[in-house]
């Protein structure tokens, strides 16, 4: 498992839908289970439902749920932050991580103003490109977006016991491989 525990400093507020720290590499990480804040600035009294202007909506709560999901995993962070500090300019390419995700070599997808690439598809010194996900991403092929792809690694997998392709693409890639082809099959149903 790739993990990279960074020291994170708080930047949020419970007066936003979600509490978010970040590290000074751009990975941020949001607090789950954060009740949102009515609309005058006061807290959601419990067991009262907030109304549907005081909740976030279904895409930010799957954000938020991909961010906890990846977070063991080396966590999401933004291309933007990707790419100023240069993490993943693999040695044998010469190409930044702009570079990598419009050549297909790495994946990522919008959430707001920013595109987020999940963390996993980098080693453990985050300076070259794995090449387990990109072998399945190959397998799901191309038209699989961005976003699905960040949510079929992390949902449990029937295929491979319950377990999620990002849990078992380590020990496990011709099984996760064989998941993704199934996955694929069944997107063409």
């Amino acid at each position: 498992m790739r993990s990279h525990k960074q020291p994170a400093s708080a930047y949020g507020s419970e007066q936003t839908n979600q509490v978010v720290a970040a590290d000074a590499g751009g990975m941020t990480y949001a607090t789950p289970h954060v009740q949102p804040p009515s609309r005058h600035g006061v807290m959601t009294p419990p067991g009262q439902a907030a109304s549907a202007a005081d909740s976030p909506s279904a895409r930010d709560c799957a954000f938020i749920g991909l961010q906890n999901a990846y977070r063991p995993h080396g966590g999401l962070s933004r291309l933007n932050g990707l790419a100023a500090r240069r993490h993943a300019r693999p040695e044998a390419q010469d190409r930044d991580v702009v570079g990598l995700v419009e050549a297909g070599s790495v994946f990522g997808f919008q959430w707001h103003a920013d595109f987020w690439v999940p963390l996993f598809q980098f080693d453990f010194s985050g300076t070259q490109v794995a090449a387990a996900p990109q072998r399945v991403v190959a397998e799901l092929g191309e038209t699989v977006d961005g976003w699905a792809l960040a949510t079929w690694f992390v949902e449990p997998s029937c295929s491979l016991d319950g377990r999620s392709p990002i849990e078992c693409l380590d020990l496990h890639l011709p099984d996760v491989l064989e998941a993704a082809r199934a996955a694929r099959f069944m997107m063409r149903r």
